[in-house]
This record gives C-alpha cells, sequence and structure tokens, in this order.
C-alpha cells in the first residue's frame, strides 16, 4: 500500500534515546523484553554499537552524515511509518505530499541502470 513519506524534527538526545529503546528490544538478555526482532533501517545515520552493553548503553558514536550527534542539536528525519519514530520522539511532524511508491518511482527514473550499494550503517564493535 502506498505509505505517506513523513517529516519530524528530533534533538540528538531524541535520537540516541529511541536507538537506544529500539536495540534494547532486540538485544534484551531478557527474552521478554525482545520485542520486534530487527534494529530500525535508517540512511544518513552511522551507529557504533556494543550488543553486550546495559540498556542505555550500547550506542558507542553515532553519526549524522560525517558529523557526530550532538544532543542538543535538531535533526530533521523522514520515515514512513510511526514505528520509525514513535510519537513520544520529535516535534513538527508532517506527511509530505508524496508516497513511498512515487518516491520509488522517480528516483528509478533518474537513476537507470538503478544499483544498490550496502552500507555498514550500524556497526558492531
Amino acid at each position: 500500500m502506498p505509505v505517506p513519506i513523513a517529516i519530524v524534527d528530533l534533538t540528538g538526545q531524541e535520537l540516541i534515546e529511541m536507538l537506544e529503546e529500539n536495540l534494547e528490544r532486540t538485544y534484551s538478555a531478557d527474552p521478554w523484553r525482545q520485542l520486534g526482532g530487527y534494529v530500525k533501517r535508517c540512511l544518513g545515520l552511522t551507529v557504533y554499537i556494543k550488543v553486550e552493553n546495559p540498556p542505555g548503553a550500547r550506542i558507542q558514536e553515532l553519526f549524522v552524515g560525517n558529523e557526530k550527534v550532538q544532543p542538543d542539536e535538531t535533526y530533521c528525519a523522514a520515515y514512513l511509518t510511526m514505528q520509525a519514530v514513535p510519537e513520544k520522539y520529535g516535534r513538527n511532524r508532517k506527511d509530505l505530499p508524496v508516497d513511498a511508491h512515487d518516491a520509488m518511482r522517480a528516483y528509478l527514473d533518474q537513476h537507470k541502470p538503478a544499483s544498490a550499494e550496502i552500507r555498514g550503517t550500524i556497526v558492531v564493535n
């Protein structure tokens, strides 16, 4: 189904907390706390983690592009579903006038032939 692309403003601290929450739901030592089973997929972020660390201390470094994330800075993130950025995080949510299918069609029309590069955006130390 076509899903609208949305944007939201997040602080660096919110990014860290959101990713730490996701890592706990994926790698928790307590099987009752394991939910979802996968780490959030993202483009433009590079996260260095230690999965064996306790909850809230798994992220070692977080970068947006080549810049280290600053807790007090605000970053604009695009996402497709509320699962990507839960409502408790961020401000200024807005649906864009394009859905994921339209965006993919436009991208593929501009990039022929299409190619994909595997990127190591989650790096386990």
